[in-house]
């Protein structure tokens, strides 16, 4: 039998990575134009400033993704291109993302709509940031605007992506915007983004009764480098911190056991203050998992891990990514079953998956990422092997659909599908493109067949 047949097959774009145009159409300036511009913070002092020129020209992103026969597209919503400072609404920006979501419905393609891909506001950065209860206030108000302006078109809702990479990376390890320091700031990032997540759910719910409503989170799949106490006691610390604070409060709501232990009893007072974990797990109608990393732990003093205290990840074997992330398949599996068992019954999607390469146009003018192309097959598989294990996995969007801003990587490491030419603008598929969308058709086929037949079928 094919798991894989039910699937709804996606992929997925963020705003600040695709867009451009970020003094265009009234747009306001956010924390990530604002990291961008700080000397050395991201790789060739790249920023997103032009991107890959969606917002001039979005009928190129729905073309590629009418090209590939997607059933269903994740994009996000600039918070900084809808409102201001004073709660004005800007009309361009909810023009510009109505057009595109009237594009993707044109196309028979089901949107999914993330209201925070960690472009927060420069003025709501200026006033605090994830560190204050009033940026979990002024999310839901964003979230009210964008469902009241945009509902009628979206059907599925994300209400924040990665809480986990926000907060560490953007207040601890300083990788990414607001490019802060602190542990005490990143754990209050933590917790504030999963309240403005448990206050939006319900308003969501409100206004858009019908719209399926879920959070994507990055978990990793880790494994102590052996028996030894101290590994396995580095080993929890990291599962910790990558995902346990997160699986906990937004499945459970509640604390793990060991987070006061980790961070102290102030530490952890501090970033609860105002905040009640009990409400931080409202129903959710899928849980959004992303997934790209596979990890052995050793403990180590004082470590070399940027956001953990105390470990050491050990350098990961071939087959890796450009940039040394270890191709690891079966993580994903793992990955899934966990989030299975921590919420019997409820969907999961794959809301990211994807390798960074080094990828280049040859002298033909064609992109053959081979390694794109076998990690695409190998985690379709690893999707269809947890499946079959039980998970109630939905559906699975790759990231991502083209090349991009890369965050801190700038537009050196490249994920996308399609590849980006940045001087012009243009997208062209890449091998793996040929193969997402053979692999779309021949699925949908099967699908189909077992419809008609009773049996399945498929190529991986």
């Amino acid at each position: 039998m094919n798991e894989l047949a039910g699937i709804r097959w996606g992929s997925a774009v963020a705003a600040y990575q695709v867009e451009g145009g970020v003094r265009s159409g009234g747009r306001v300036e956010s924390i990530w134009d604002t990291f961008t511009a700080r000397p050395g913070a991201i790789t060739r002092g790249d920023t997103g400033e032009v991107a890959c020129r969606v917002y001039e020209d979005p009928a190129k992103l729905l073309d590629t993704v009418a090209w590939l026969g997607l059933d269903t597209f994740r994009l996000s919503v600039a918070w900084a291109r809808v409102v201001d400072a004073e709660g004005r609404v800007n009309e361009e920006g909810v023009a510009y993302y109505r057009r595109v979501l009237e594009g993707l419905r044109g196309l028979g393609v089901r949107p999914v709509v993330t209201l925070y891909h960690w472009d927060l506001p420069q003025w709501l950065q200026d006033r605090g940031g994830w560190s204050t209860l009033e940026t979990a206030t002024a999310f839901v108000a964003f979230a009210r605007v964008v469902v009241e302006r945009l509902g009628d078109l979206v059907d599925d809702w994300i209400t924040i992506n990665e809480p986990f990479c926000a907060a560490f990376h953007g207040h601890l390890s300083g990788l990414h915007a607001p490019g802060l320091t602190d542990e005490a700031t990143a754990l209050r990032a933590a917790f504030v983004q999963m309240h403005a997540h448990a206050l939006a759910v319900p308003v969501l719910r409100e206004l858009a009764p019908s719209g399926r409503v879920g959070f994507a989170i990055n978990l990793s799949d880790l494994a102590p480098a052996g028996d030894r106490p101290e590994d396995l006691a580095a080993w929890a610390r990291a599962d910790l911190v990558e995902n346990r604070l997160f699986v906990d409060p937004l499945l459970h709501g509640r604390v793990p056991a060991d987070a006061e232990g980790y961070f102290g009893g102030a530490a952890l007072a501090a970033a609860l203050d105002g905040i009640d974990v009990a409400t931080l797990a409202p129903r959710v109608d899928f849980v959004g998992v992303n997934y790209y990393e596979h990890n052995v732990v050793r403990a180590d003093e004082p470590g070399t891990d940027p956001v953990v205290r105390g470990i050491d990840k050990l350098p990961v074997p071939e087959p890796r990514s450009g940039h040394g992330v270890a191709v690891h398949p079966a993580g994903l599996t793992r990955v899934l079953l966990r989030v299975a068992e921590a919420a019997p019954g409820v969907p999961i999607w794959v809301t990211e998956n994807g390798i960074g390469l080094w990828d280049y146009v040859g002298p033909d003018g064609a992109c053959r990422d081979v390694e794109r192309v076998a990690y695409l097959d190998a985690h379709a598989r690893a999707v269809g092997d947890a499946i079959a294990a039980g998970a109630p996995v939905e559906a699975y969007f790759f990231w991502s659909l083209m090349d991009s801003f890369e965050w801190a990587q700038g537009y050196q490491l490249r994920y996308g599908l399609f590849f980006t030419d940045y001087p012009t603008g243009r997208v062209a598929p890449k091998l793996s493109a040929d193969r997402y969308r053979a692999l779309i058709a021949e699925n949908r086929a099967s699908a189909a067949a077992g419809e008609a037949c009773g049996r399945t079928s498929v190529t991986l």
